[in-house]
């Protein structure tokens, strides 16, 4: 692939776990990828991995409105408005607790990180994604989408309606 035709991929999460192996797959494709997550230090080390020339980081936290669009403004900056691959990868159980115990602020912290991530930054990159030749969009759930346990019911109804948002997109 010759360096004009470089691709870029955006991977929300990407300072650990899922997301740090899918921006090294994906740099090793010989992507550009775009770093995000809340901790820069996390994204740092993943960009030692990979090599500066093949990063870009973007601190943000995605299930924020404000930041996803301070994302977007400093992406479509640092790569002339390219952005060919999203990676939806955020996402997590930060409560455990069955419906009939759970607060109405644990339910949306919930869906948050798991659901209403997905729809911001989606919904924030579907013009560049439409326009690449290459778009794409890989959105990360669970099999928990399928399966239920009494203490992750609002995790499993996240991941659920993950894959029915992308399926309507």
């Amino acid at each position: 692939m010759e360096k004009t035709e470089k691709k870029t991929a955006l991977i929300t999460g990407s300072g650990s776990g899922l997301g740090r192996a899918i921006a090294k797959a994906l740099a090793g494709e010989g992507f550009t990828v775009i770093l995000t997550g809340r901790r820069e230090e996390k994204l740092q080390e993943v960009e030692k991995e990979i090599g500066k020339d093949d990063t870009i980081i973007i601190p943000a936290d995605v299930t924020n409105e404000q930041s996803v669009q301070e994302l977007r403004e400093q992406l479509l900056k640092k790569t002339g408005g390219r952005l060919d691959v999203l990676v939806n990868n955020v996402g997590g159980v930060p409560v455990k607790a069955s419906i009939d115990e759970m607060t109405f602020e644990q339910w949306r912290l919930v869906l948050d990180t798991n659901l209403t991530s997905q729809f911001l930054v989606t919904k924030a990159f579907l013009p560049e994604l439409r326009k690449s030749s290459h778009g794409k969009i890989v959105s990360v759930t669970s099999g928990m989408a399928h399966f239920y346990m009494k203490e992750f019911g609002a995790y499993s109804a996240s991941k659920a309606a993950v894959e029915a948002l992308m399926k309507t997109v």
